[in-house]
């Protein structure tokens, strides 16, 4: 649980822990380990948990990653219950793994070489039990498979460190979209709600129509959002799978622009936007570009 410090004014930017306490040099502080080395170390750490028959479930960004959401490059995140959390960390050191004595009070933690690995077992006030471990999931993450915490458990945690320090929205934004329609929303909304911040950003998901279902063409949205709203539809509706299209929204009138390899496309993408966008008058100026054939014979030998 790594993340840039904050209030520290001189010299280079320094990581800090949870807690806002620089992690020392030495420790992983300043590498930005590769989602393989992440994923090799929590295939190390599943397997020697499972072997001590230790509950468990992977959560933070390696969490996000198994469930389909952008790549870590951070630090390993494990809940573990309270009662667990030291036979854990001794299990992992008698498998090579390094100790550290963290400052926090709700976590403890161990190194497979650079790579730090938090073993949480008080996450933001709130004690794992077995109900929590329960709702995860097995899924493939890297060369392994392990339990990893319910969508719904991951947003709330990473909503619930949200305070006057921490409130850059853009990774929470893209994890959100990522995940959206694994979540339980209203329940994020009871677990968080006496988080302000976690309110504001649910507000924010709710005003881009990302955690209701809803259709957003039905709202007045300003253009730019629902510039993104159908962006986001035609790179995910199955009949056109398009990332690359142009959209802007002006004056009740929706422009695309851009090239694809068929009519059939074109059209798709013509019939997919009226769909989200009724009301609105649509120019399709996609252009249909044909690939070349190859131009004379192909000597062979």
């Amino acid at each position: 649980m790594r993340r840039l410090c904050t209030g520290f004014m001189d010299g280079p930017a320094r990581m800090c822990d949870a807690a806002n306490n620089p992690i020392p040099v030495g420790y992983g502080a300043d590498m930005h380990t590769g989602i393989d080395q992440l994923l090799d170390t929590v295939t190390r750490v599943a397997n020697t948990l499972r072997s001590e028959e230790i509950p468990f479930a992977v959560a933070g960004g390696c969490a996000v990653y198994a469930r389909g959401g952008p790549a870590s490059d951070q630090d390993v995140d494990i809940f573990i219950k309270p009662a667990d959390a030291q036979r854990a960390r001794q299990a992992l050191v008698r498998a090579g793994l390094r100790a550290a004595d963290p400052p926090e009070d709700w976590l403890t933690t161990v190194y497979d070489g650079d790579t730090l690995v938090d073993l949480v077992f008080q996450p933001n006030h709130r004690a794992v039990t077995d109900a929590l471990l329960a709702r995860a999931s097995t899924l493939p993450i890297g060369p392994t498979v392990a339990p990893v915490i319910s969508a719904t458990d991951l947003v709330i945690d990473k909503l619930m460190v949200l305070d006057s320090h921490r409130l850059d929205f853009t990774g929470l934004l893209r994890t959100a979209r990522e995940l959206r329609e694994q979540v339980d929303w209203p329940r994020v909304a009871e677990e968080t709600g006496a988080s302000p911040y976690a309110r504001a950003f649910l507000g924010l998901l709710d005003d881009l129509h990302i955690s209701r279902d809803d259709d957003p063409a039905t709202d007045d949205l300003l253009p730019q959002y629902l510039a993104a709203n159908l962006r986001r539809v035609l790179a995910e509706d199955p009949r056109t799978a398009e990332l690359g299209v142009q959209v802007s929204v002006r004056d009740n009138a929706v422009a695309l622009g851009g090239e694809v390899s068929s009519t059939r496309r074109r059209l798709h993408i013509e019939e997919v936007v009226r769909e989200q966008a009724p009301k609105l008058q649509v120019h399709n100026d996609v252009r249909v570009i044909t690939p070349d054939g190859p131009v004379g014979r192909e000597r062979l030998g």
